[in-house]
């Protein structure tokens, strides 16, 4: 959603042009842009309409597109049922997608303004036309469907088709899918009763249309893809138009009896259609290699694997982190009509069998397909919930046929049916059973609330206002950027800037909101790995020494650094997996578990088999010792001890549970933080429920302390800290000096206050080398960032202590100062 707000405030501001390459975003490269024109422009012409052309109006307008889409979807579920079945299940269908709970309800909720609710209306509105078109011209000669209003059918078939493209460029994948009905309309032509020469008619212009709508869009992107607004998805275009034109062609052969002539008999027509699609396979796989790696790509879809895992939308629906398989999600997103869904798949399987109708075959090809897609990817519930909703809808219909419950309604109009109010009673609970838990759910569901919470927004208003040429930022945002041919090589910015780093997930928060740019994108942009050694947000963050992060950072140009608490705990998982490869690698950061045993006392243990038997064990992953060494845990943990060049100089308030605690404890009281985060992590384990992410800190902060302090040697205090933190990368103000020669290490302290009015202490121990030390600082005494040292830099070596103030300049310029101790 804060990504199309970035694109539709440049584009109103440059009407009716749009970027195609957004140079603001994958620092310093720049991304090409995969979200599509048809959302941008009903957003900016909303947002012209109303007057309302950035900032907060804007993204009042926005909010409400969304939820305009969902209720909107109502009609071409209802249109593709009707077509398909009847008028009877069809507004069953329509009523069933207004209350399916998931994420249908969440991608069309006020506020999420993205491109996936449009992809659903679009693809069901694309079959509901194309089934309405084939109906439509079924059974009627050539010159009858030449007539305008038999052209409008498919015309606005091939509209639905280009429109759906056009909210995503994957969209294309509903061309192969039409071509699939045709395929086996033809190869089954003795068992499928289908009107095939119209059927080949239809679709040749359904996909002509479709291609002149994608047409103005299609060279956007410089080479083949599937996902970018490229030729590729033209081609697919045309050639299934061609194909459909060869697929007509061929049933003319049959008809004036060309297959028995050449002696195939019955059998010529199928084996001509295989011949003809392995033909134009073979061909596409010859002359354009790339198309074809671009089309096999379209596999990836349901087969992610290392780093991809850890996207909540990309995981496979039906299994658990565990492997286990589950129905869980089935719920969560469909309720009871995942069930009555499935039922009602196997019903028209059945009746398929019997009636042998083509648009019930396409339509269960369909609901294959998208089943498919959803057994591979979590993020395909929101176009499973057109399945459950029509499926459901025919389980249904058929049960009130049955059950008598039609024609009470009947008599409640003036009929004279008979029937038995035993059934209609049963059929009323089943109605129950399909809508009360569906709509239960989908009410609890429907108060969610997306995008930065209001630490996020807080930090990121404070960046943008904050950090350097900010007007030459704001101005940048706003202008229209060159198309380059490759994006391997940095950009050619007009003015020198810098790079922001943090995790993926809040790339366009950085982007939309802070005026800035962010090195890691929401399009996996920008993540980078250790594996093969590619800078990036991944490699930075899970970096085991500041040396190696400062290689990612000079790559990069790093100048900025914000970390947050889920980064910090939850979200660092992720990170280690795209770090490291593979699921498993990313073990290595995580060590044991704490428990409460039945005896009252809480320890910990290495294994889940150590735990003493009977206790609670709090579900979270206590990290290793490895852990405690990267980058993340030094920044958001240590609030920066053990790092030369980073300095916090914003901090946010406390996560909101802590911030209400402060009420009643004590935050500086290490034993009141302590005793609070135990009684919270022990009250929440008893009902499975992992603690809250500031208890996680704590807890984070209190196995250090005890298992790995002393030999790691950087102090922290168990207290909460701010939710966001911003830091800078400075190139530290180098002190160094001669100590005496018994001393082996020197150390450096002191204490800083941030804006937040929390105190804490940096520590930086280095080692002694031919009895000089060297050790950089990176914090000023007279920084004009709020967060900065409110003592003196205490040095100790040995029994000697020295202070020290540390001027801005000597920071900023990496100035050497001898301080003998």
């Amino acid at each position: 959603p804060w990504y199309y707000y970035r694109l539709i405030e440049n584009t109103i501001h440059n009407f009716p042009h749009r970027i195609w390459f957004d140079p603001f975003t994958y620092y310093p490269y720049g991304s090409y842009t995969h979200f599509g024109p048809f959302l941008v422009y009903l957003g900016s012409i909303a947002g012209i309409i109303f007057s309302a052309t950035s900032g907060e109006s804007l993204r009042a307008v926005l909010a409400f597109i969304p939820a305009i889409g969902g209720v909107l979807a109502i009609l071409p579920v209802y249109l593709l049922t009707r077509e398909v079945f009847d008028k009877r299940a069809a507004v069953i269908a329509a009523f069933l997608i207004a209350i399916v709970p998931g994420q249908f309800l969440q991608r069309s909720i006020l506020g999420f303004n993205d491109h996936h609710i449009w992809e659903a209306f679009w693809q069901v509105s694309a079959l509901g036309t194309f089934l309405l078109a084939y109906n439509r011209w079924k059974g009627h000669d050539l010159s009858h469907n030449l007539t305008a209003r038999q052209m409008a059918y498919p015309v606005i078939a091939g509209i639905a088709i280009g429109l759906y493209v056009l909210s995503w460029g994957a969209g294309f994948i509903i061309a192969p899918i039409i071509l699939a009905f045709m395929f086996l309309a033809f190869v089954l032509a003795g068992f499928v009763n289908a009107d095939r020469k119209n059927l080949s008619l239809v679709a040749v212009v359904t996909f002509a249309v479709s291609a002149l709508i994608y047409l103005p869009f299609a060279f956007n992107y410089p080479g083949f893809s599937t996902i970018f607004y490229s030729p590729f998805q033209l081609l697919v275009l045309l050639g299934s138009a061609v194909i459909a034109a060869a697929f007509y062609q061929i049933e003319k052969w049959n008809d004036v009896g060309f297959f028995e002539r050449v002696g195939l008999g019955r059998k010529g027509m199928p084996l001509a259609v295989i011949v003809l699609t392995a033909l134009i396979m073979g061909l596409f796989f010859v002359i354009s290699p790339d198309f074809a790696r671009n089309l096999l790509s379209v596999v990836r879809v349901v087969q992610p694997k290392g780093g991809a895992l850890t996207i909540a939308e990309v995981y496979p629906f039906f299994f658990t982190h565990n492997g286990e398989f589950t129905l869980t999600n089935a719920v969560l997103h469909f309720g009871a009509l995942f069930f009555f869904g499935m039922a009602g798949i196997l019903y028209s399987a059945y009746r398929f069998l019997k009636r042998r109708s083509f648009p019930e075959m396409a339509l269960l090809i369909w609901a294959i397909a998208m089943f498919i897609a959803l057994w591979g990817q979590n993020r395909f519930a929101y176009y499973f919930a057109a399945v459950s909703a029509v499926y459901s809808a025919l389980a249904l219909s058929v049960v009130f046929d049955k059950l008598h419950l039609y024609r009470a309604l009947e008599n409640a109009i003036g009929a004279r049916n008979k029937l038995s109010y035993f059934r209609v009673a049963f059929a009323l609970l089943i109605a129950l059973a399909a809508i009360y838990p569906t709509y239960i759910l989908a009410d609890a569901q429907s108060s969610y609330a997306g995008g930065p919470n209001k630490q996020w927004y807080d930090a990121l208003t404070w960046m943008r206002e904050n950090t350097p040429d900010g007007e030459k930022y704001d101005e940048y945002y706003l202008q229209l950027y060159p198309t380059p041919q490759s994006n391997k090589e940095p950009f050619s910015y007009p003015f020198e800037t810098y790079g922001v780093i943090s995790w993926w997930d809040y790339g366009h928060w950085i982007e939309a909101v802070a005026h800035r740019m962010p090195i890691a994108n929401p399009f996996q942009a920008g993540i980078g790995n250790k594996y093969n050694n590619v800078p990036g947000a991944s490699s930075f963050f899970t970096a085991e020494n500041e040396s190696y992060a400062e290689f990612v950072a000079e790559k990069l140009n790093v100048k900025y650094v914000v970390s947050d608490i889920e980064m910090e705990t939850g979200k660092y998982y992720a990170m280690a997996v795209w770090a490291e490869g593979d699921l498993p690698l990313a073990e290595k950061y995580y060590g044991g578990y704490f428990y409460y045993s039945p005896t009252g006392t809480f320890g910990y243990a290495n294994s889940q088999w150590d735990i003493p038997l009977n206790s609670i064990i709090i579900p979270l992953r206590i990290p290793s010792e490895l852990y405690y060494s990267t980058m993340e845990a030094k920044l958001h943990l240590f609030d920066g001890s053990g790092l030369s060049h980073y300095r916090m100089i914003y901090e946010s308030d406390y996560p909101a549970e802590w911030k209400s605690y402060s009420s009643q404890v004590n935050l500086n009281n290490e034993s009141q933080v302590l005793q609070t985060a135990l009684y919270e992590a022990v009250m929440r384990a008893r009902y499975g429920v992992s603690p809250t992410m500031g208890t996680q800190e704590v807890l984070y902060k209190y196995a250090y302390t005890q298992l790995y302090e002393k030999k790691m040697g950087i102090p922290v205090k168990i207290a909460p800290s701010g939710y966001v933190k911003i830091f800078e990368r400075v190139k530290g103000a180098v002190v160094t000096g001669k100590v005496s020669a018994n001393v082996t290490e020197v150390s450096v302290n002191a204490t800083i206050k941030t804006n937040q009015n929390r105190t804490f202490e940096y520590w930086q121990t280095v080692e002694v080398k031919n009895g000089t030390y060297t050790v950089v600082l990176p914090y000023s005494h007279n920084s004009d960032y709020p967060v900065k040292p409110i003592t003196p830099y205490h040095i100790k070596a040995g029994n000697v202590v020295k202070e020290i103030t540390i001027y801005e300049s000597q920071v900023q310029n990496g100035e050497i100062i001898q301080l003998d101790l």
